[in-house]
């Protein structure tokens, strides 16, 4: 890739004219913004259905690989562990991969970290006991936890000053699209797997998970590095260096502070969101104990009805 920026690439640090200020900030996008908007916006959204995915078919998954016949206290210990390495690749990677951005690339890196979260995810319905389950998704929390270090950095540097934290809100925002997307095919798989369409509904939601591995493709071909990085190369600067940024006092402030807020985010998320299927299910098992539906019925072995299947919401598996 030529070091030299090219005029078909918008600049980002032209400063936003006054009179601009009564427009809305998405007129300042070009086409080329646009493409790199919605490149990043799906990277982020396919990296939040990987995991969430992952969340839903932790626990069948463990339960299978275990035999079957595991009990309940087992299945919930390993599938805590899993979480615990999925969590450790996810924090390592966004440390391996912010280094890698800044050195090797936005475009290369994000393609990279596209490439690790779906295909492991895809992996990973091929696993054969609790092991194999764990190195596949440590080796996708590598890619999930470095795609959104470096597609936030390569919004940031391309997006016009007014657009930028338009833009990076868009980003996030379409998280909540990746979870809907995992959800619904949860919801599709689940059903086939009741009418024995399909196996284990488990293994072809990580299938689900491995689709946008073609994005990596378009974004290594399409996209070009951002003019701000191509200038740092061109100069010479240190890049990807900790000792640097903690080296100076304003930099080491920022970097301190947004570290604790990301740690907080990210310490609530998956400690109450992404465990809501465990809180649910110790409510559900009350309720099914207090109405009597049947002797042995739990919150694990019962599936919501979305379909009328019967006058009861909630129908037994099996």
């Amino acid at each position: 890739m030529s070091t030299q920026p090219t005029s078909t690439q918008p600049t980002s640090t032209q400063p936003t004219p006054a009179s601009a200020k009564n427009y809305a900030w998405y007129r300042e996008l070009t086409g080329y913004h646009w493409f790199v908007l919605s490149v990043a916006t799906m990277g982020w959204m396919f990296d939040t259905m990987a995991q969430q995915l992952f969340n839903l078919a932790r626990n069948p998954a463990i339960r299978d690989l275990l035999g079957g016949n595991a009990p309940a206290g087992v299945v919930a210990e390993q599938a805590g562990f899993a979480t615990s390495i999925f969590m450790i690749g996810w924090a390592t990677g966004g440390v391996v991969f912010g280094i890698l951005g800044d050195r090797l690339g936005r475009v290369k890196t994000m393609t990279l970290t596209i490439l690790c979260y779906s295909v492991f995810t895809g992996l990973s319905l091929f696993s054969k006991g609790v092991w194999d389950f764990n190195a596949y998704r440590f080796l996708c929390g590598l890619g999930v936890g470095g795609q959104f270090a470096v597609g936030v950095a390569l919004v940031a540097e391309t997006m016009p000053d007014r657009a930028r934290p338009y833009a990076l809100g868009l980003v996030q925002a379409f998280s909540a699209v990746g979870n809907m997307m995992a959800a619904v095919a949860g919801i599709i798989l689940g059903q086939m797997q009741q009418a024995g369409a399909i196996g284990s509904a488990w293994r072809w939601e990580f299938l689900v998970g491995a689709l946008p591995a073609p994005l990596a493709i378009v974004i290594f071909k399409k996209l070009k590095e951002p003019e701000q990085w191509l200038k740092a190369r061109a100069e010479k600067k240190r890049m990807g260096s900790f000792g640097e940024l903690f080296s100076d006092p304003r930099l080491r402030r920022n970097a301190i502070c947004g570290l604790l807020l990301a740690f907080s985010g990210v310490v609530g998320l998956w400690g109450i969101g992404f465990f809501s299927f465990d809180l649910i299910s110790s409510v559900l098992d009350k309720t099914f104990r207090a109405q009597g539906l049947s002797e042995g019925v739990s919150a694990s072995s019962v599936t919501i009805c979305f379909a009328p299947c019967s006058k009861r919401r909630f129908a037994p598996k099996g």
